[in-house]
């Protein structure tokens, strides 16, 4: 496999698997549920910074 990590090191990607990541990079998408969820993180964190409690709440859904 070419791709290589350790606890203490970096990623690297060689061959096919670099190229399609590059690919991957510039051509593919963004998922719109991560961009989503990326946004609440977000506005948490702005809400969180000004107040002491901040309420959450949890959505829950069976399948997709």
């Amino acid at each position: 496999m070419a791709i290589k990590s350790s606890t203490f090191g970096r990623v690297e990607l060689s061959g096919e698997e670099a190229a399609r990541f590059i690919r991957h990079m510039k051509e593919d998408k963004p998922n719109p549920l991560a961009q989503a969820s990326l946004e609440a993180g977000r506005r948490l964190r702005r809400e969180s910074k000004n107040k002491e409690v901040v309420r959450l709440s949890l959505k829950l859904s069976h399948g997709r």
